[in-house]
């Protein structure tokens, strides 16, 4: 029976990210009390790393009613708004259940996607926000991170955190060591190929209708991944809301997934498949993605 605090360990080494199936969560740390629409997850982040989730999106932007230096002790954000109220959730505080669970777990690797939300007052023809997550946060912990540019081996990894970049960095020589470039793609993609990665992020619902259309869009792309050939990471997200619209909110879809059959095409090389409510039916799909790796 797997493990799945340490699912990682029975691999070998030379086994590419881009083989497994791995289980992640969408606005990883929205789990708290929030606006309407704003959570997207039942359990903390090192609850679903305990039950072995390693793929992890994060999006943080300034702190609202702070100024200069102090709003850059970054809060975590879902589109506009603050993951929790009325106390914000500091994305320190998150890397350090990351930071925590993988000194205790060596034999894992954990993929931390980052990308910047909220206020867009930022100057980023001078890399203001690179910048102050690598000054900040990452080179400080640098030992922990795995921030060259390729898409490692389980061996070279084990141990640390991959950074899967979500913001842009202009600084070429910054560049080969701030970790796997996936700064853009397009936006509510059904698939978008950038070479090296492909997407699959539809998520703007429009209506309850829209919502079988995204569960074939996740089955689609996760069986074009098992069939790839090409050393290629495969993010497919199955989230997707309408805020003015109860039926079309991350529960609900999280549900529909469920119940569309997604589980149904899960496969060893099927990619990351991007999960709202992970903890649903005791962690039912994370489970399911997991097994097939074996």
């Amino acid at each position: 029976m797997v493990d799945y605090k340490t699912w990682m360990k029975e691999l070998d080494d030379n086994t590419k990210l881009t083989q497994l199936a791995i289980p992640g969560t969408h606005n990883s740390a929205a789990c708290h009390t929030a606006l309407p629409s704003v959570q997207c997850q039942g359990e903390s982040v090192t609850e679903q790393l305990k039950h072995g989730v390693r793929f992890f999106d994060i999006r943080v932007g300034k702190q609202f009613l702070k100024e200069g230096d102090d709003a850059k002790d970054l809060q975590v954000i879902h589109g506009k708004f603050p993951v929790k109220i009325p106390f914000p959730r500091l994305l320190k505080d998150v890397l350090k259940e990351f930071y925590d669970f993988i000194k205790d777990n060596k034999s894992e690797t954990v993929l931390v996607s980052i990308k910047q939300e909220g206020t867009d007052d930022w100057n980023n023809d001078k890399d203001e926000f690179g910048n102050c997550i690598w000054d900040r946060y990452v080179d400080k912990q640098k030992d922990l991170w795995y921030l060259k540019s390729d898409l490692p081996k389980l061996g070279d990894a084990r141990g640390k955190l991959v950074l899967f970049r979500r913001f842009g960095v202009k600084d070429d020589e910054k560049k080969q060591k701030f970790g796997f470039d996936a700064a853009s793609w397009k936006y509510n993609t059904t698939e978008d190929d950038r070479g090296r990665f492909v997407v699959q992020d539809f998520c703007e619902i429009q209506n309850k209708d829209d919502i079988s259309k995204k569960v074939k869009y996740v089955k689609d792309l996760a069986e074009k991944a098992q069939k790839s050939n090409d050393d290629k990471l495969f993010v497919n997200f199955t989230s997707g809301s309408n805020f003015f619209d109860h039926d079309c909110w991350p529960q609900q879809v999280a549900d529909a997934m469920d119940k569309g059959g997604v589980e149904k095409v899960f496969a060893k090389g099927c990619g990351i498949i991007v999960l709202d409510y992970i903890e649903a039916h005791n962690w039912k799909l994370a489970k399911a993605l997991i097994d097939k790796n074996f």
